[in-house]
């Protein structure tokens, strides 16, 4: 082997046996959704994919027609209200407090 093509194989194998960097998970565990009301979970991901589609670049007009469709299908311009409705629906219940703050933050 060449020096920079052994290089870069060592590089690689020090890179893959490093931790992933620490990220929070937006996605409910089996678990999670199991506690939560069924309207709450579907609320979570359809939030969870507003945040992701809202991040997104429309670099093509291609793309910008996906990203609409997408934000269309989530309903994305409802989000806010629909999670109004369940923080006064469930507000007592702090597991769904706690799914909803985090659910606002989420990457997606």
């Amino acid at each position: 082997m060449t020096r920079s093509w052994t290089a870069a194989l060592f590089t690689a194998l020090i890179l893959a046996h490093l931790p992933a960097p620490a990220r929070a998970d937006p996605a409910l565990s089996p678990a999670g959704r199991k506690i939560l009301p069924a309207e709450v979970v579907t609320y979570l991901d359809r939030r969870i994919g507003c945040n992701h589609w809202s991040g997104e670049d429309a670099y093509d007009a291609a793309r910008g027609r996906q990203i609409a469709a997408a934000v269309k299908t989530l309903r994305c311009d409802a989000i806010e209200a629909d999670e109004k409705r369940l923080q006064q629906r469930y507000g007592r219940d702090p597991a769904v407090r706690k799914a909803l703050d985090a659910a606002a933050h989420a990457e997606g």
